[in-house]
């Protein structure tokens, strides 16, 4: 094949040429090689030849002819005989180097048939395209390049001495094989622009094909020269590009938006068909003109100042007022390109104006919608909130906002749960995200919950989380509401302390009554009592036989029944619910006889009280019941109180004393327990007790009635040992001296 292809490429060439060619073809490069190795041997050969020669002609002389003996030949020949064997000798040897001529001229020529044969081949399989020849006859392959070997997806072994029907479909093959026959009958080259082949392992491409004849010595076509380009690549650009201009003009043509195409002069070059049909105009009264004449005044003078800075950066975005044929002006929202051309310069321009007349009449309406809803929104009492599904806060009222003294920046992005509000405690932030969970499930959750405010203050509100869900029902936001019910809280707290209080007067009212019944029922005997002690006096008297000692006894028996009713009145008298008048009273008495309703307390319980009467006759107006019912409490608090410490030498002291501005100042001391260091901030509010059995209400109603005689009830912060209370009441003047 290669030894064709070389000797078809060589025609029209002379003959010395051609006799190379030849050469070459015969003498391949591994019988060159041999030939080279043994070209200094001949000249041996011819002296072997030559001496074989004389040898013989010397034996057939001697055996054949019988002219002499062999040793006389050899050593003595006759003349002619010597001349004739050296004249064949020298033939043999010139005959040799003759041969070793030629041979060396041989290799020489090989050499650079060789050397022009590889040549040949790499300028063939490097050049881009595919070569191919077939012959002339039968059209069979004899030559094809490493780039049709790629292209076709076949070896040249697999092709050499085939033609096109061996590899392709007949159709392919058919037109081929015509087009061949044509360029050969021709004698012409024939180009052939598209043809489509289907290789072996690229499936079908599309070539640019280029045929030419190659002839022989004679004139005649020997040789079918084929040149391929792979023109599948291009050709598929071509269709995209043309697609793409295709889909670009329709783009440009069904674009919603006004599009113009100017020069830098901002002449109209190009105009979509949107900006024909909406502006009235046609496209010959917009082609040619400048686009500054559509624009209002107001528009034109803008766009002449923003002209130059377009043609110098290549983009610019503005908004403008197009006036449409009819009047109309149509507010425009206006992006402009460079288009470069092949140089870069900025031969053109594209410039897109968008109709926002509606948009902007929708974004103002949506404006004053969304200052309507800011107004509602940051105005209501209510805590309101957004939140993404994850907690995360989207917006938040001022309400709420102002209730926390946080600003807007300090709480939005932030996780709902890490918002000072929350952060009274690490179970109500654990709550808060439960609830969360729940909501971004799609669940509404109401609780009440203790949050901070301003400076620390804690409100309880009513806090509810709503899902808010699209139509998939996924939950999409969480709005969360609040409602701060702290004075709602407090009211029912105190509606709850009144009617608690109501049922501790109603107990003591009834406590009261049965008193007063008890009283009644005692004062009786105890009449009896007294009324049996002064007959057994009378008897003594009658009797002076009788010990002194028994009317010493009944002398005392009759005291303590005197005594004992005076306690009973008393008792009758603080439990009397008609004792509701106030009365000028003297302080000092007034301590005197609340404490004598405790004898049998303060010796039950090993105390000690002591009185400092200081008040120097001062009179208060009061309601007597309700006074000593506030002494009483508080003797009584001292009295548990030192109980409780488990002191053996438990004392009381009440000292009163009077005051600048007309007060008159009452205080019981104890060496008690103290108050509790978690009670001083709550131990006037009602229901607030550490003792087993108390009812938290006795210091609330102590200081209720204090103050509603003008006066105040209060305990000592700063005493260490033991407990200090101490109340004032207003002077109404002093007691008269007899």
């Amino acid at each position: 094949m290669q030894r064709v292809g070389a000797r078809g490429l060589q025609t029209r060439r002379n003959s010395s040429r051609q006799k190379s060619t030849l050469m070459t073809d015969t003498v391949r490069p591994a019988t060159l090689g041999k030939h080279l190795s043994t070209t200094p041997s001949l000249l041996w050969m011819g002296v072997l030849f030559g001496v074989l020669f004389y040898i013989i002609d010397v034996l057939i002389d001697v055996y054949l002819f019988q002219q002499g003996k062999l040793v006389d030949q050899l050593t003595n020949p006759d003349h002619h005989e010597v001349f004739m064997r050296a004249s064949i000798f020298c033939l043999c040897v010139a005959f040799a180097a003759y041969a070793s001529i030629l041979l060396r001229r041989a290799q020489t020529d090989a050499r650079r048939a060789q050397t022009a044969e590889k040549f040949l081949n790499s300028v063939v399989d490097n050049i881009p395209s595919m070569i191919f020849i077939k012959d002339a006859g039968e059209l069979r392959f004899v030559r094809v390049n490493a780039i049709g070997e790629k292209l076709l997806g076949m070896s040249m072994s697999e092709l050499i001495g085939k033609n096109d029907y061996d590899f392709f479909p007949r159709d392919q093959a058919d037109f081929f094989t015509r087009k061949d026959r044509e360029v050969l009958e021709s004698g012409f080259m024939l180009s052939i622009p598209e043809e489509e082949i289907d290789t072996r392992l690229q499936g079908k491409r599309v070539l640019h094909t280029r045929k030419v004849p190659i002839p022989d010595d004679t004139g005649r076509s020997a040789y079918l020269l084929g040149i391929s380009d792979d023109i599948t690549e291009i050709k598929q650009a071509e269709a995209a590009l043309q697609e793409t201009e295709i889909r670009l003009q329709t783009l440009f043509d069904a674009a919603a938006e006004f599009i113009f195409l100017i020069d830098p002069d901002g002449i109209i070059q190009m105009v979509n068909r949107q900006a024909v049909e909406q502006s009235g105009y046609t496209e010959e009264e917009l082609t040619g003109n400048n686009i500054k004449d559509f624009f209002t005044e107001k528009a034109r003078h803008t766009c002449e100042g923003n002209f130059p800075l377009l043609k110098e950066r290549g983009y610019l975005r503005v908004d403008n007022d197009f006036v449409c044929r009819s009047g109309r002006v149509i507010q425009m929202q206006c992006s402009a390109t460079a288009v470069p051309d092949k140089t870069g310069n900025f031969a053109s321009f594209l410039m897109i104006q968008r109709d926002v007349t509606e948009e902007r009449a929708v974004v103002s309406a949506l404006a004053d919608s969304e200052r309507r809803f800011r107004a509602i929104f940051n105005s209501t009492f209510q805590f309101i909130g957004l939140l993404d599904p994850e907690g995360i806060v989207l917006e938040v009222n001022e309400t709420a906002l102002d209730f926390g003294g946080f600003a807007l920046d300090d709480v939005i992005g932030r996780p709902f749960w890490e918002i000072p509000w929350w952060t009274t405690a690490t179970e109500v932030q654990q709550c808060l995200r439960d609830a969360l969970a729940q909501a971004s499930r799609g669940k509404l959750v109401r609780n009440e919950l203790t949050v901070h405010g301003r400076n620390g203050k804690l409100a309880t509100i009513d806090f509810s989380l709503k899902p808010v869900v699209n139509e998939q029902g996924e939950t999409i936001l969480i709005i969360p509401e609040g409602r701060d019910i702290t004075d709602i809280k407090r009211a029912q707290d105190e509606l709850q302390q009144r009617q608690q209080e109501l049922a501790h007067i109603t107990r003591l009212s009834t406590l009261g009554e049965m008193a007063t019944g008890i009283a009644h029922e005692l004062n009786q005997p105890l009449t009896a009592i007294s009324s049996y002690c002064e007959s057994a006096l009378a008897m003594q008297k009658m009797n002076p036989q009788l010990p002194e000692s028994l009317a010493e006894i009944i002398r005392r028996t009759t005291k303590q029944s005197h005594r004992a009713a005076a306690i009973i009145r008393q008792l009758r008298d603080f439990t009397d619910k008609r004792q509701n008048t106030m009365d000028v009273l003297d302080i000092d008495e007034l301590v005197q006889k609340s404490i004598r309703l405790l004898d049998w307390e303060l010796r039950d319980n090993d105390t000690t009280i002591e009185t400092h009467p200081g008040a120097g006759g001062g009179m208060i107006l009061a309601n007597k019941v309700q006074i000593e019912q506030v002494l009483v409490n508080l003797v009584i608090n001292s009295i548990e109180a030192i109980r409780e410490s488990g002191r053996t030498d438990g004392r009381i002291s009440i000292h009163s004393k009077r005051l600048p501005n007309d007060l008159v100042e009452i205080c019981v001391a104890d060496n008690g327990t103290g108050v509790a260091a978690d009670m001083k901030d709550c131990l006037f509010d009602s229901f607030q007790s550490k003792k087993p059995n108390g009812t938290g209400l006795g210091l609330s109603v102590s200081r209720s009635i204090i103050e509603s005689h003008g006066g105040k009830l209060w305990f000592d912060r700063e005493q260490l040992n033991g407990a200090v209370f101490c109340f004032t009441l207003p002077l109404q003047g002093e007691k008269q001296r007899p």
